[in-house]
């Protein structure tokens, strides 16, 4: 239950998440380790770091986020805090140096945007605190004084979800979008007109399409679809009806990278044939023939990237095991790429975005111990020009070390994880396991990809082990890996690998067994309650953030327009109108299982989440309100599926950190501001009054 990469929306599921489109420097503060727990607790053992690092400045207001160049080249927008939400902003691109300006000051973050092909527009869209139905805006810039630039809302059915696909190249004023607006369980397909506002259907989605290309008059013409069996379809639209190019088994992963009009034919990442790992195929959809493009030199990793060029020709194939890796299929291609990776000397991972049509490499460079940094390339110049990238407000220099690691679990299966430890003491530690989200997602090295990286180096440097597992089930090493995850939520292999991560830990002399707490979000606060439920002698301390508490009333509360694509779901955890799986089902949902309860729990939830419902926490606080056995609770009634609002989002993490400090003896800073104090008491909750 991702992160597609940053927060983003905390996803269910990868074909949920993908449908349709799915710095100041820190105070210096002594240790504050609670003292109620010290005959436990060796002192030896506890954080002594110099200084503690501040939750502002690895959360800062200043942190830019999509960063992207007009297509004029003239300007630079970016999403950054303002107004306590993610907002647009502005700068010249030949000023880069100036005050960026604010664009737009809303109070419900801005999902995502793009720049209008039209003159300098900007097309967005958010949605009314978490609620998941975004809707489209367009922001007319205006080029001789930003701040005041006209925004026009372009929908407006607060009940439906419009996701837009694509400008349309024949005609700039028509945007092509998907909603769910005729039908609250299908998302079919619409022309949007910028000018007037008027939505024209184009095409029923009586095929339940997840991935969809278009072609230059901005029709769908090539899709894929998940069928109820966990199969996946691809399909080409011929002019009058829907032709099946190929099916795949069940289980078989299948998404489309691109498609060429011109040639008809499409690229597409697919682990069928046989195949375990998802690779680059090229189809071509007038004879159905499949061709092997490129596939991972080492076996290890799915397909992570492509890049391609203006003509359509592939650069780079990427992949990604415990680190990223780039295969250049030209000799141009390895040549541009060896003199980028010369301007660098630290380690990092080098992304090649896109190459652009005026030839520029657009590339992200991401860091385990600071935010990513964005450059354009100059190929014919040989010049790296920095895009807005700045000094973190935070020394990098307090952060944990941050490695891959492999354990072996207790059958043998290979296990990779991220494990970042504090830099002054690795030894005899408190230790939080961090199971990721999704669970079909995985976590990575850079510390943008994901939201909880910067929590987990918060952690180290209060004095944890913080241990990110890529358990069974995870993205990203083969359909085996990924169906080895069925049926094995909760008291399964999923969650062993969890417990078996922890038992490499105490083996390496790296954690003590006495204080290991367990926290996640989504699918990981799930695994939070699993563990606090199934192996309640493993942790002493659970945080579950938006995690369900049953995966019956999980399954049952679904938006309408995410019953299409379940098919994974039922597979995986079950169809609660099967009383087999139901009975399954029960068996594995924590709120069925409360007095075998021994940690200590703290929920964290949004009140508008349309995935994770509030009564998913609810439940289980009241549940343990019951038996007076300790919970704290957290709420945002202004939130969904994880918070985006900075108030919330700091003031969940100090809740986070008094509560390890209290139950697990890490590091607790004494200098929290006293805004953020006075906000958290607001999301605080009485268990007792539910």
């Amino acid at each position: 239950m991702k992160n597609k990469n940053k927060l983003t929306r905390l996803t269910l599921s990868v074909a949920l998440s993908t449908v349709l489109g799915t710095a100041m420097l820190s105070g210096c503060t002594q240790n504050n380790a609670q003292q109620a727990i010290q005959p436990a607790i060796e002192q030896s053992a506890l954080v002594q770091a110099p200084a503690f690092v501040d939750v502002e400045s690895l959360f800062s207001s200043r942190d830019k986020s999509a960063v992207t160049l007009s297509p004029d080249g003239k300007w630079i927008a970016f999403l950054k805090m303002h107004n306590g939400a993610q907002n647009l902003f502005v700068v010249a691109a030949d000023t880069p140096d100036a005050a960026p300006v604010a664009v737009t000051t809303l109070t419900d973050s801005v999902d995502s945007f793009i720049w209008s092909a039209y003159e300098n527009d900007i097309i967005f869209s958010k949605d009314h605190q978490g609620n998941e139905n975004r809707q489209l805006y367009k922001l007319a810039l205006n080029d001789q004084n930003p701040a005041i630039s006209a925004m026009t809302r372009l929908t407006h059915n607060d009940k439906v979800d419009y996701k837009l696909l694509e400008q349309s190249k024949h005609d700039v004023n028509i945007l092509a979008v998907a909603a769910n607006h005729r039908d609250a369980a299908r998302r079919d397909f619409f022309h949007l007109a910028m000018d007037t506002g008027h939505l024209e259907l184009t095409q029923v989605n009586t095929l339940n399409l997840s991935d969809a290309q278009l072609s230059s008059t901005g029709m769908v013409v090539v899709g894929a679809g998940m069928n109820d069996d966990n199969s996946r379809s691809l399909y080409q639209f011929d002019g009058q009806s829907w032709q099946t190019v190929l099916t795949t088994e069940s289980g078989e992963l299948l998404d489309i990278i691109s498609f060429n009009e011109d040639t008809n034919t499409a690229y597409i990442a697919a682990s069928i044939e046989g195949r375990d790992k998802l690779e680059l195929l090229r189809v071509n959809l007038t004879d159905k023939s499949i061709v092997t493009e490129h596939a991972d030199p080492l076996g290890e990793s799915d397909l992570h990237h492509v890049v391609f060029d203006e003509q359509g020709q592939i650069l780079i194939a990427s992949y990604y095991g415990g680190r990223l890796r780039n295969y250049t299929l030209t000799e141009k291609a390895s040549k541009v790429l060896a003199q980028i990776e010369s301007y660098f000397t630290e380690d990092i991972e080098l992304k090649v975005e896109q190459v652009n049509k005026e030839g520029q490499w657009i590339l992200t460079v991401s860091y385990a111990d600071k935010p990513d940094e964005k450059y354009a390339y100059s190929p014919a110049q040989n010049t790296l020009t920095g895009l807005l990238n700045e000094a973190p407000e935070f020394d990098p220099e307090l952060l944990g070390d941050r490695k891959s690691i492999t354990y072996t679990a207790s059958d043998g299966v290979e296990i990779q994880a991220y494990l970042t430890l504090p830099k002054h003491v690795q030894k005899n530690l408190p230790t939080i396991v961090l199971p990721h989200g999704g669970p079909w997602a995985r976590d990575q090295w850079g510390y943008s990809s994901d939201y909880f990286v910067p929590v987990a180096h918060y952690f180290a440097n209060r004095g944890y082990a913080v241990l990110q597992p890529n358990f069974r089930g995870s993205l990203g090493f083969g359909k085996r890996f990924v169906q080895l995850g069925e049926k094995n939520w909760g008291t399964g292999t999923m969650q062993q690998d969890l417990t078996d991560g922890v038992n490499y830990l105490v083996g390496q002399g790296i954690t003590d067994k006495q204080r290991v707490g367990i926290m996640g979000a989504s699918y990981g606060g799930y695994a939070a309650l699993a563990g606090a439920t199934f192996t309640p002698d493993v942790y002493k301390a659970v945080i579950s953030y938006v995690g369900p508490s049953s995966l019956i009333t999980l399954m049952e509360s679904f938006p309408a327009h995410f019953r299409p694509y379940l098919g994974t779901w039922y597979v995986s955890v079950g169809d609660p109108e099967v009383a087999k799986d139901r009975a399954d089902m029960e068996s594995r949902s924590p709120i069925n299982f409360v007095d075998q309860i021994k940690a200590p729990l703290m929920l964290v939830q949004g009140a508008n989440d349309p995935r994770v419902t509030q009564n998913e926490s609810d439940n289980i606080a009241r549940a343990l309100a019951a038996k007076n056995h300790p919970v704290e609770y957290i709420l945002a009634k202004d939130e969904g599926h994880g918070f985006l609002k900075q108030n919330n989002k700091l003031a969940s993490i100090v809740a986070m950190e008094q509560f390890f400090a209290k139950h697990l003896g890490g590091g607790n800073s004494n200098k929290v501001d006293p805004a953020i104090s006075a906000h958290l008491d607001t999301l605080r909750v009485d268990t007792t009054k539910l």
